[in-house]
């Protein structure tokens, strides 16, 4: 287990470590041990309903059955905020008295002075933890089609090396043939024959449509906020969300809705959540998922799951675009993003005894030795506190890259990218598309909508 300092883990502006000259200013300071809490009481009633507004597929709803499970609590789930003990939110809810405050509570109190917040304020909700969030991709996979070495090469590829590549790759798979492409200033060839690691592959992207927070909420606008500087407007956002739907313009042409092995149609279905596109990835029918790695690990098996590897979420960006002097364009395309992978907060309008089921239930998750090592080994997630778990392949890789270099995700909840896929089934897009984007994303990051 690795504790990670709270500098790092913000990690907007950092030196030292071999990070790259795009971070400057700030030191990481001393290791401070985090506030030790009594085990968690048990459950007050075997029940605890939970507002899934986050979807049932995300990694929260992993550790909260983990929960059940051990607790012998049966959960129940609900879309009704009134009417559920716990809710799982992609952020901390606004202090507008439909919170109940969780400082009232000694050992929720304590909780949050475990997590870095401050109890002597009001405290509308606890954080579960952070987790990385990027393209993710079968490292078999990569080098079955590219070779040793091209995985670096593309995590700093520029934008026309990315597109570049996604067009040739989506060209070469429907029709096989030796294919040149450039990543990072590096030649790679496509092979003329199909390896047996690409034989399931029907498209490039596993695209989740669902709306969820993980795919489309702030983690994806992580870079295109940066660039636009610290105190962003509409005028400073146009340039970076155009650059951004450029990118979601080549995942919307390029994604894949086949899965095989296939028992049923999933277009008939229509359950295009990061569960099944999870499904999707780690059956080779698609060779990235743009998601949280703990959701991905939520919904895969631990054997593939330890062959993933991180490309960071590329954009067209211009210099012009920038804003700031803070971050340069290598900086915001060659780094993934450290996104908080949700918030629990429990509903005023909770009666005593559901308060006490949700109490425990979050009390469990930061007590219980079970859940850290469900959380930060299983899930890869790095706790509120600082640690983390380099035990497997790919926590380590998550260790490493935190230490070097990540971007801070940009706290904001909208779905405008789902929103204008959802007006689409043959994958038409256009200047309206754009502008309708960009429009929306601005108001949602303006706190305008």
């Amino acid at each position: 287990m690795k504790r990670i300092t709270s500098l790092v883990l913000s990690l907007c502006l950092l030196s030292g470590c071999g990070v790259p000259s795009i971070f400057s200013g700030g030191s990481a300071t001393a290791e401070t041990a985090a506030p030790t809490l009594p085990p968690a009481p048990a459950a007050a009633e075997q029940t605890l309903t939970v507002c899934n507004a986050a979807g049932r597929a995300h990694a929260s709803f992993k550790a909260l059955e983990a929960y059940a499970e051990a607790q012998g609590v049966t959960l129940e789930y609900t879309e009704d905020l009134q009417q559920a003990d716990l809710v799982v939110s992609c952020q901390a809810p606004a202090d507008d008295g439909s919170w109940y405050n969780l400082a009232s509570d000694s050992l929720l109190s304590a909780a949050a002075s475990k997590a870095g917040l401050d109890p002597s304020a009001s405290v509308t909700a606890l954080p579960l933890g952070k987790t990385l969030y990027a393209y993710w991709a079968d490292s078999r996979l990569l080098n079955a089609l590219l070779g040793e070495g091209c995985i670096s090469d593309l995590q700093n590829a520029s934008w026309e090396e990315w597109s570049g590549f996604v067009e040739a790759l989506a060209a070469w798979i429907t029709e096989p043939a030796e294919t040149s492409v450039t990543l990072n200033g590096t030649a790679y060839t496509l092979p003329t024959e199909v390896p047996a690691e690409a034989q399931n592959l029907t498209g490039i992207f596993a695209l989740p449509v669902d709306g969820g927070y993980g795919s489309w909420g702030g983690p994806l606008y992580t870079a295109a906020v940066l660039a636009a500087g610290s105190e962003p407007t509409a005028e400073t956002l146009e340039g970076p969300l155009t650059g951004l739907w450029s990118a979601l313009e080549l995942e919307f042409t390029n994604a894949t809705y086949t899965a095989t092995p296939d028992t049923e149609d999933w277009n008939d279905i229509g359950i295009w959540d990061v569960a099944s596109c999870s499904q999707l990835l780690s059956w080779g029918n698609a060779v990235f998922l743009r998601a949280s790695l703990s959701d991905i690990l939520a919904n895969t098996d631990a054997d593939f799951a330890q062959n993933l590897v991180a490309i960071p979420v590329k954009g067209d960006y211009l210099e012009e675009d920038l804003a700031t002097d803070e971050y340069n364009l290598a900086g915001l395309m060659n780094y993934p993003t450290l996104a908080m992978a949700d918030w629990l907060a429990i509903p005023a309008s909770a009666d005593e005894e559901g308060r006490k089921a949700a109490s425990s239930a979050i009390l469990w998750l930061y007590t219980d030795g079970d859940a850290q090592k469900l959380l930060t080994e299983t899930l890869c997630m790095i706790t509120p506190w600082g640690t983390a778990s380099d035990a497997t392949t790919l926590g380590a890789q998550q260790v490493a890259q935190v230490s070097t270099g990540i971007l801070p995700a940009a706290e904001v909840q909208t779905t405008a990218g789902a929103d204008v896929w959802r007006a689409h089934t043959e994958g038409d897009w256009g200047t309206e598309d754009r502008d309708a984007f960009v429009q929306a994303s601005t108001a949602a990051l303006l706190g305008n909508q």
